[in-house]
């Protein structure tokens, strides 16, 4: 060998040596023991965790002795000790504290699973833990509350902030929620498809209630990260039958690989002959005469409805992912209305009415998803696009026979056909400390509807064809950082937005086209041991959509007329909230304070066209208002058997224009539920009220209550469930609505007759499922990525 070749030999092997030192490795000791009786755990998990990224960095157990020994880069980590029998200890790792690049914990206590015995009572582990995370919660729910849900829209209904209706329609203050199954959009925002869905899916819940700028949205945000922790395929069934006439199902299914992984769902659900009654009654004035409407109608229900998702994750290596998914959803429902209307004037006349109604809705949404890192993780790339087609059809028949020979008769058909097309592209990098994102946001939606009418000869009376086209051109800007305990993010959206309404009837069009800056500052303090405390402002835009805009009569009873309004400016709101997080040892509080500034708010307004004797309501820009709301949940985990969760959210505004002058509206909602565990059982007690409110200028609503009843098992050697549903048992629930009009009352009764006994069946599967080696390469979506 010359001495050229081992010169360069020894320079190769002294770069090396060079190179790895800079990697400094930092180790970890200790011995791992019962905190009861000090004896040595064996195989007790030592985990090295990123929070922040949720990623496990490396993994040892602990040897017969007890003793552990893990190594590791520096960062931002924290060690986890715990074992399947025993509680987790989770500890910051402090470098401050190591010698020599080493640090001993010595003896490291870690607490059995607490199992107490009362009555035949029995509780394992703590069953709901919210963790406060930089502008979103982040709830950990355990299996006894997962158990006793039964459904996903149940379990939702736990959570602070969300409220699900006795119909499992979400809403988070009053808006609907983008629901997220692993980060990415999903169809489950029907709630039809939440109610399909199982909870035993479900690893933890993630809700944002005030999306940041990077997020793109404006509406809140509910991310479901389902159970992944398993390499193989895993999955669920559930089936359910209940009464009045109810059935549903469905599948899931996990297949998790080290750079592939696929999630699949699949739920039907079918309901026949759901009956229910409603009695409205029209009080108009017109000079010193006085009619009376009385209509009572039987309702009839019958709804087939189908969901189904495929996800795919792909990563050819740690600075790389490509993602999407596909998810379908498929509606038909018909509504079948019995009634008779007494009209009193001067003479009395009576109409019998019948009304049949064909709904059927298809919906295909498909999302892709580029992310690429690069800088040693410190920049990223992120592009998405999303491409959704719906298809609505509605067939409607009408027909009224009178005592006075008016008798009235007409079908109508509503098809309506949409494509909206979103393409994102952000870029992220990290600058002292600090995360800054830019991006550029490009929406495009087209409805296109038909409508026609037809009269007793079954020819067309009545036609209107429109199109509807929306841009929105957004950019943005966010900035966020941590220093110790405080953590801040400061963010802007422009966006540009043009719409465009073509009525091919009558060729007339209407085009408007708007500028709007929306800021957000979100400002957060950590004290203590889980504690925190916010201040908030941001600003969103609601865009009024075909429904609103389109001056088309919808209605076949001429005598209650919907139209849209093609000139209505978009609606504009700005919120200051203080928000407030504690845990306590058994317990969790979370108390938000909020105010909001509407401008041109966008309601309904119904008045009484006297000469025609019809009732108009249309959408208006009203005016402007000021509001004032609380949104305030507890949960109570003591007696040890017994999770108790309160819910209240309440509000209170007033509404000022040139249309309504000065007046106020308010809101309140609460909800009690009760979780008990037995020995074998657990079992739910819920009780929703809601007092009389003011919903707008208008209309007012009495006060609605309903109770709901749930029993659950395991059963199949802990692998399935069997749960039990009683739905407002004693049917007690009652909608009563009132309109005030300067020349009319109008008052409604609805009894939704939604008593519901549901016997539910989920049971779990693995093939070839083993838990994952999570390397520092394996991502998991639903944290900050």
């Amino acid at each position: 060998m010359n001495n050229k070749t081992i010169h360069l030999s020894l320079l190769f092997l002294l770069c090396t040596t060079m190179m790895l030192a800079q990697e400094k490795k930092y180790e970890i000791i200790g011995k791992v023991l019962d905190a009861n009786n000090t004896t040595v755990i064996e195989d007790a998990n030592i985990y090295i965790i990123d929070l922040k990224k949720n990623i496990v960095i490396h993994t040892a157990k602990s040897d017969t002795d007890g003793n552990f020994k893990i190594s590791f880069e520096k960062g931002n980590y924290n060690i986890s000790i715990g074992h399947n029998d025993y509680e987790v200890k989770l500890m910051t790792i402090d470098y401050s504290k190591f010698n020599n690049n080493t640090l001993d914990l010595k003896d490291v206590l870690i607490e059995p699973l607490k199992v107490n015995e009362l009555d035949e009572v029995v509780i394992v582990s703590k069953d709901f833990r919210i963790e406060n995370k930089n502008n979103k919660k982040i709830y950990h729910i355990g299996n006894k509350l997962k158990d006793v849900a039964g459904s996903m829209s149940n379990l939702l209904s736990y959570l602070p902030s969300v409220s699900v209706d006795i119909d499992g329609t979400v809403q988070i203050r009053g808006k609907e929620p983008i629901i997220r199954i692993n980060g990415r959009d999903s169809n489950l925002t029907k709630s039809e498809a939440l109610q399909m869905l199982p909870s035993d899916m479900i690893k933890r819940i993630e809700v944002t209630t005030r999306p940041s700028v990077k997020e793109g949205e404006t509406e809140p945000i509910i991310n479901i990260i389902t159970d992944r922790k398993r390499k193989g395929i895993i999955g669920g069934v559930n089936v359910a039958f209940g009464v009045p006439s109810t059935a549903k199902g469905g599948l899931h299914l996990a297949l998790n690989k080290e750079k592939i992984n696929g999630y699949g769902l699949y739920g039907i659900k079918r309901e026949h002959n759901i009956s229910s009654s409603r009695e409205e009654t029209l009080r108009t004035f017109n000079d010193d005469a006085e009619n009376v409407e009385i209509e009572s109608n039987d309702n009839n229900t019958s709804s087939t409805n189908q969901f189904g998702e495929v996800q795919y994750e792909y990563l050819p290596n740690k600075n790389t992912e490509l993602a999407g998914n596909v998810s379908v959803f498929d509606s038909n429902n018909s509504f079948t209305t019995n009634g008779i209307r007494n009209i009193s004037s001067e003479s009395l006349d009576q109409t019998n009415q019948f009304n049949f109604t064909e709904n059927d809705v298809f919906s295909i949404a498909t999302e892709t998803e580029y992310e690429q890192q690069f800088n040693s993780e410190k920049e990223q790339l992120k592009i998405e696009l999303e491409y959704e087609y719906e298809s609505r059809k509605n067939l409607e028949s009408f027909s009224e026979t009178s005592i006075s020979n008016n008798d009235f008769n007409t079908d109508s058909s509503d098809e309506l056909r949409s494509n909206e097309i979103e393409f994102k592209t952000r870029y992220d990098w990290t600058l002292n400390k600090g995360d800054i994102s830019v991006g550029y946001r490009f929406d495009l939606s087209t409805l296109d509807e038909k409508q026609t009418f037809f009269n007793d000869l079954n020819n067309i009376s009545a036609e209107n064809n429109i199109n509807f086209t929306q841009t929105d051109n957004t950019i943005y800007s966010d900035y966020s950082n941590e220093y110790k305990n405080f953590y801040y993010n400061i963010g802007a959206r422009l966006v540009h937005t043009k719409r465009k309404l073509n009525d091919e009837t009558t060729n007339v069009t209407s085009s408007k086209s708007f500028f709007n800056l929306l800021p957000q500052i979100n400002l957060e303090y950590e004290y203590g041991d889980n504690n925190a405390i916010s201040l908030n402002y941001y600003s969103l835009l609601r865009q009024p959509r075909l429904t609103y805009l389109n001056s088309f009569n919808t209605s076949v009873d001429l005598q209650r007329i919907n139209i849209g309004n093609p000139n209505l400016e978009p609606q504009s709101t700005h919120t200051i909230e203080l928000e407030l997080f504690n845990e306590f040892e058994n317990a969790s509080m979370s108390t938000t304070f909020y105010t909001n500034f509407i401008t041109d708010i966008i309601q309904n307004v119904s008045i009484y066209d006297a000469e025609n004797d019809i009732t108009v309501s249309k959408p208006e820009n009203i005016g402007k208002s000021t509001t004032f709301g609380i949104d305030f949940s507890y949960s109570l985990n003591a007696p040890r058997w017994l999770n108790t969760i309160v819910k209240l959210n309440g509000r209170y505004g007033n509404i000022s224009g040139v249309e309504v002058g000065n007046n106020d509206f308010y809101r309140l909602n609460t909800s009690l539920i009760n979780i008990v565990r037995l020995k074998a059982y657990k079992i739910e007690l819920s009780w929703f009220y809601t007092p009389k409110n003011k919903i707008n200028f208008q209309t007012f609503q009495n006060s609605n209550q309903y109770f709901k009843f749930g029993l659950s098992r395991r059963v199949f050697k802990n692998k399935g469930n069997l749960v039990l549903s009683v739905l407002d048992p004693f049917n007690s629930s009652q909608i009563i609505q009132t309109i005030d009009g300067s020349n009319f009352e109008y008052r409604a009764v609805i009894k939704p007759n939604q008593r519901r006994v549901l016997l539910s069946l989920f049971w779990r599967f693995n093939v070839k499922s083993r838990f994952r080696k999570t390397d520092k390469d394996i991502r998991e979506k639903g944290i900050l990525q």
